[in-house]
């Protein structure tokens, strides 16, 4: 061989022999990313099976490709048939609470320059009303009072909900402090009678009407310095004190009014008739007596219990027979649906904190504000048994909360999770939220997964 031309082979082979390392280091870095990326999923589905893993991954890659923020070349992930949709964690397609979160929060503003830049992702979410994205509620990774902000309470489904005299949200009942500038926005049933009582007494407070409309808070306007709160409540939990307190407001005893449900008072013509039933005279010390009725836990054998769950399986949600059964949501929203300006939004199951935070903010770093020994409305045991309540009952309840549970990014009680709830298609899946584009508006709303059909 020519020895120039043995001196160019070797040249060849040392080039092919790099070109080789560079290739393998390039798969190598490939495979290394497509492994973060794979524990990353793990890490969000640790409750799937190794099947359900793997159908989830590959949908969440897919689902994700549509608005271009994973690359899903060569993935072949099918529809999954009706059997393998129900064996998936809730809900059965995919959790995107971080990918909402994420565009949420590129309109509530922030630090991250991603969250206020164009993305291609986001637009095309945005112009794709018909594809929501469904996550599980109480998943977001924003406050009560954010997720709000991007809610929307149909009037044409939740009308009959309106009841707290919001109208359009510039003439909203409150108790407000001009001293502190802080105004409080009731809620039945969610510790308004402590939360009123507690402004009246540490922040001066007056019972009267301002207006919650979100233009007034911005520069200039007349709310600019005012800060807004409330008490949210689970809504299962608070089911049970709207249904008591409105069963006794609308008793026959109580007025005269014929009541949309009569069978609820069957045989019951009277309070004392109604007392006999929680507080048998035989389990009393001095059975003509009823004072000791009022601290004593109930001993009702289930007729309380089981005329609530005809009622509950009714009732579609639509028309509360009193304010006292009125959703949330809609009394944080004026009457077109639209969220009034919530500042924050507390919790009534760490109200004692809640409290103490609230006055170390207004009043003082000094400030040793709690609701120990405030008034409450609520100060004795439940009339029915809440245990003798089925199951299905208490999963149907969270149905028809469920725009609680997703507008105040709520998580769903332990009773009411997992696969219980028969889609349209007939597919058994777990309660959702999701939430839609509107098309031609260029903004997003929260809305429930599903709507309790209305009564026939």
């Amino acid at each position: 061989m020519v020895p120039g031309a043995a001196k160019s082979l070797r040249k060849g082979k040392a080039a092919k022999k790099k070109g080789h390392g560079i290739t393998n280091n390039f798969l190598t870095a490939i495979a290394i990313l497509g492994l973060v990326y794979t524990v990353a999923m793990f890490l969000e589905v640790t409750s799937a099976t190794n099947k359900s893993f793997h159908e989830e991954l590959l949908n969440h890659q897919m689902y994700l490709g549509k608005f271009g923020l994973v690359d899903t070349s060569g993935t072949s992930a099918g529809p999954l048939s009706v059997s393998e949709t129900s064996s998936l964690p809730t809900p059965p397609r995919i959790s995107n609470s971080h990918l909402v979160t994420w565009v949420l929060t590129s309109r509530l503003g922030g630090k991250d320059k991603d969250k206020n830049s164009m993305h291609s992702a986001y637009n095309k979410l945005r112009d794709s009303p018909s594809v929501p994205l469904e996550f599980v509620p109480g998943s977001l990774h924003l406050s009560h009072a954010e997720t709000l902000k991007y809610c929307f309470t149909d009037p044409a489904v939740y009308k009959g909900h309106f009841m707290g005299h919001r109208g359009d949200g510039s003439d909203v009942p409150v108790s407000y402090s001009d001293k502190y500038k802080l105004a409080y926005v009731m809620l039945p049933k969610s510790g308004s009678s402590t939360a009123r009582q507690m402004l009246k007494d540490h922040f001066d407070a007056v019972e009267t009407k301002k207006s919650l409309q979100q233009i007034d808070f911005n520069a200039g306007g007349k709310m600019e310095e005012v800060q807004v709160i409330t008490f949210v409540r689970d809504p299962l939990s608070r089911f049970f004190s709207q249904y008591e307190e409105a069963y006794v407001r609308t008793a026959p005893w109580t007025r005269s009014k014929p009541h949309p449900y009569p069978y609820l008072f069957e045989n019951i013509n009277n309070y004392e008739e109604y007392q006999d039933i929680f507080c048998p005279p035989e389990t009393r010390s001095i059975p003509e007596s009823g004072k000791e009725c009022v601290d004593k836990p109930s001993a009702e054998n289930g007729t309380l219990a089981s005329r609530l769950e005809r009622f509950v399986n009714e009732y579609d949600g639509r028309n509360p027979f009193d304010v006292h059964l009125t959703l949330q949501v809609p009394m944080l929203s004026s009457e077109n649906g639209i969220p009034l300006h919530m500042t924050q939004i507390y919790n009534t199951t760490d109200a004692d904190n809640a409290w103490r935070n609230i006055g170390k903010q207004f009043i003082g770093a000094n400030s040793t504000l709690s609701n120990s020994g405030a008034i409450e409305g609520r100060s004795y045991p439940r009339r029915l048994k809440k245990e003798l309540v089925s199951i299905e009952t208490q999963r149907k309840i969270c149905e028809l909360a469920l725009l609680d549970y997703c507008c105040l990014n709520l998580p769903l009680p332990s009773v009411c999770q997992g696969e219980h709830y028969r889609d349209e298609n007939g597919v058994v899946r777990g309660l959702f939220c999701k939430l839609e584009a509107r098309a031609g508006r260029g903004s997003e709303r929260i809305q429930p997964g599903i709507i309790v059909p209305p009564h026939k």
